[in-house]
């Protein structure tokens, strides 16, 4: 029934009934994810499960759904928890799968539920299983919704007197002649600059970001079996606009799952998905040039109309980067993402004994990316390219290969023990290819349309310019696992769970490569206690308390950092002469090899609790846990006596505590109408431990604005926090000590020492009545 099905959680490798899961388990069925008109799962779970947040990376359509779950603990690797659909690992499962294909989603949270996965769970694991057929006739549904989407939240940005008053800030803060005569020449003297007040102010924001997108999603659904045998089939399509100039979306889903009783003992089945997705647009948020952050563009730009050229440029930083006017580059920078993905899987079960069963699992992914981008002569490509059009072709691809083994026992040990053994083995196979092309100097009034079917168009504007040489990468990673589990119950009321996995992983050299990974569970279901029912509280239906104490480990790290590596360009490591030649030289190593990298660990302890009330019609599940994060993989920095001043070590410590509450109540349930109910609050976090030695921060570049230090690393402090400065108003004459020169009666002015100095926040030179005062914090 489907009671039954909401009351079974998947743990991994195996299910439980929920009163018996000793560890920190998130659940939501089918109906909680189906009855939100979103195009993706990952949408769909949005608020829905306490410690773990779905956050879209950026506003543009098809973008992706960040998963995180209590945080994240690693400072420089991937904090993705790990996917597994139908017992088979699926990367960023979540944005491909439909909200009607899923039946349950279950989210390992503590350590000691996500050890069986050994190197892969240190940041959660998140189990999705997908919809089967049922005896019976086929079933059809039809599901359709449309919506629309517009810009809710925009930055504040400057008007254009404030724009032209800091420029004026800009550009005389320079000592440069020409620099200030640049600024004179475009937006007069400082006289000149009160016109300002009343030209019309034009927020580009709603110029680039302002449609209102329309979406529209169609899901078609046939289930149904009879004698042994059920099926599922969904198709799902999705058309989207963008908010953003030039941008759109269109995806199509399609799976079919089919299981069969071969007999009383041999079950075997197949689930088959395919994703075909097209992404128009450049995107908002992603750091580097103007082309791949539209955002950083619109809020950057003057704010008003500016006249003089037809690509209205604007020098943001006084002749260091030209910035197009947003709407003329919508137009002009375009980027075509095609990506096509394939997920399938089958499997074979014996049961040898009644209590004695094997299943074998075999899993293949295939997945393919093209993006084609077009530059037109306002972008930043094509002005360092003669001002011609460039056309850049990145394509990928990549196949993996799973195979799980499983083994389960489940002894008969009399009616007040319970004993279920499970051990496997499982490999792990990823290959990786990609390639890219940069062709330049395309005719100027050429479309984007042409220039994809006409590559051989591009000719370069003068005699001994070449093509830039296309480029191209493969990998590969192999895992092998052997991983156990023991789970015992006594009377129903106590309850324990002991997890083991080893993994060796490809990542590491030889003598790393072997990871260990156990944790133990338990649990005491205080309701069952006789003592507990005499004092007859008839509205508490179950009190379970658990507690759990495990190590995962993370392996999502760069490749080869144990290897030496090389990469050739066209001067094969040497230089080129003036006469055009070629001395060659050592082609030196990207990276200082490192044999002792070893795996992320991460220490965690859980106690929690879980009450169901009121004939369980409102159940509530409170945890507290503490998260600590070892050998971190940082940029250490290393006497520079062998060529390299950084490499790359097991340095840092982070710590992640928290706490979760869920409520989820039934509030009306009849024969023809159900109403419930939830609510979950969490709280987390995290803190630096520990970096390099002798090391307690650093500052880092976010790519916001160039290479400008916008956040900070330090111990003590949260992950991630944002580095500036707050502002006290402005600079006073009483804020110096000044005297004057009395030949040419100019002053100079040193700032007193008790008022703080914003030097580094204004450029080289010492600040001076007027100027932006900031606020001193200490």
């Amino acid at each position: 029934t489907t009671l039954d099905v909401v009351n079974i959680v998947n743990i991994g490798y195996g299910t439980v009934r929920k009163e018996a899961v000793t560890g920190s388990v998130s659940s939501i069925g089918a109906k909680d994810l189906a009855d939100f008109p979103v195009g993706t799962a990952a949408e769909a779970l949005a608020g829905k499960l306490a410690g773990v947040t779905a956050t879209t990376t950026e506003g543009s359509p098809g973008a992706e759904i960040q998963i995180r779950v209590r945080g994240g603990s690693s400072l420089t690797g991937d904090n993705s928890p790990l996917y597994i659909v139908d017992g088979i690992q699926v990367e960023n499962a979540l944005s491909i799968l439909s909200p009607n294909e899923i039946q349950t989603i279950d989210v390992l949270k503590d350590v000691a539920s996500t050890s069986i996965y050994g190197s892969r769970g240190a940041n959660g694991v998140v189990i999705i299983t997908t919809k089967s057929g049922k005896d019976g006739k086929t079933i059809v549904s039809f599901d359709a919704f449309a919506g629309v989407r517009q810009i809710v939240n925009k930055l504040d940005v400057m008007n254009p007197f404030e724009f032209v008053s800091y420029q004026y800030e800009l550009y005389n803060n320079n000592t440069a002649q020409d620099v200030k005569d640049a600024f004179t020449k475009k937006y007069g003297t400082f006289e000149d600059l009160e016109i300002y007040r009343n030209i019309p102010n034009i927020d580009w924001q709603d110029k680039v970001f302002g449609r209102k997108a329309f979406s529209n999603t169609q899901i078609l659904n046939l289930s149904g079996g009879g004698k042994g045998t059920t099926y599922n089939f969904t198709v799902n399509n999705t058309d989207e606009d963008g908010i953003m100039l030039e941008s759109g979306y269109r995806r199509t889903f399609a799976s079919f799952r089919f299981d069969h009783k071969i007999s009383d003992k041999f079950r075997t089945g197949v689930n088959v998905r395919y994703s075909r997705q097209r992404v128009d647009g450049v995107g908002t948020t992603s750091t580097g040039s103007q082309g791949t952050n539209r955002l950083r563009n619109s809020v950057r730009y003057q704010p008003y109309s500016g006249g003089g050229d037809s690509g209205d440029l604007f020098d943001a930083d006084f002749l260091t980067t030209q910035l197009s006017n947003p709407i003329s580059l919508a137009h002009q920078e375009l980027k075509y993402d095609y990506r096509n993905d394939l997920i399938s899987s089958g499997y074979l079960s014996y049961q040898i004994l009644p209590n004695l069963s094997i299943r074998s699992t075999v899993g293949l992914t295939f997945s393919d990316r093209k993006t084609n981008g077009f530059n037109g002569p306002l972008s930043g490509l094509a002005r360092n390219s003669a001002g011609l059009p460039v056309v850049v072709l990145d394509n990928s691809n990549g196949t993996t290969l799973i195979n799980t083994n499983v083994i389960n026992y489940k002894p008969n040990l009399g009616p007040d023990h319970s004993l279920d053994l499970l051990a496997g083995q499982e490999l792990n196979k990823l290959d990786v290819k990609s390639n890219s092309s940069t062709i330049r100097w395309f005719p100027i009034n050429i479309t984007a349309e042409e220039a994809f079917a006409g590559i051989q168009k591009a000719e370069p504007p003068t005699a001994g310019s070449v093509q830039d040489k296309p480029t191209s990468f493969q990998s590969g990673s192999r895992q092998f696992s052997f991983f156990a589990r023991a789970s015992y119950a006594y009377k129903g009321k106590y309850l324990a769970t002991l997890n083991y996995r080893r993994d060796g992983s490809s990542f590491f050299a030889e003598g790393k490569r072997w990871g260990d990974f156990p944790s133990a569970q338990i649990a005491w279901r205080l309701s069952e206690e006789d003592f507990f029912k005499k004092l007859d509280v008839k509205w508490i239906d179950q009190f379970k308390i658990r507690a759990s104490y495990g190590l995962a480990g993370n392996n999502r790290i760069p490749q080869d950092l144990f290897r030496t590596l090389f990469s050739a360009n066209s001067t094969q490591g040497g230089y080129a002469a003036t006469d055009g030649s070629v001395t060659t030289g050592l082609i030196a190593g990207n990276v200082l090899a490192n044999n002792n990298i070893t795996w992320e660990k991460n220490i965690s302890a859980n106690l929690g609790f879980d009450i169901e009330l009121l004939k369980n019609r409102v159940s509530v599940a409170l945890d507290l846990y503490d998260n600590r994060t070892k050998d971190l993989l940082l940029n250490a920095n290393i006497p520079p006596i062998n060529g390299y001043n950084t490499q790359q070590q097991n340095v840092g410590k982070t710590q992640n505590r928290g706490i979760e509450i869920a409520v989820n109540a039934a509030v009306v349930k009849s024969k023809d109408f159900t109403y419930n109910a939830g609510i979950n609050f969490s709280f987390n976090k995290n803190k630096i431990l520990e970096l390099q030695s002798g090391v307690q921060s650093y500052v880092a570049q976010s790519g916001w604005v160039n290479s400008l230090a916008d956040f900070k690393v330090e111990v003590g402090k949260p992950v991630g926090q944002f580095y500036g400065f707050v502002s006290d108003g402005r600079y006073t004459v009483n804020d110096f000590n000044y005297t004057q020169n009395t030949t040419t009666g100019v002053y100079t002015y040193v700032l007193k020492p008790d008022v703080a100095n914003s030097r580094v926040l204004i450029g080289n030179r010492e600040p001076q009545p007027g100027d932006m005062k900031v606020k001193k914090l200490s």
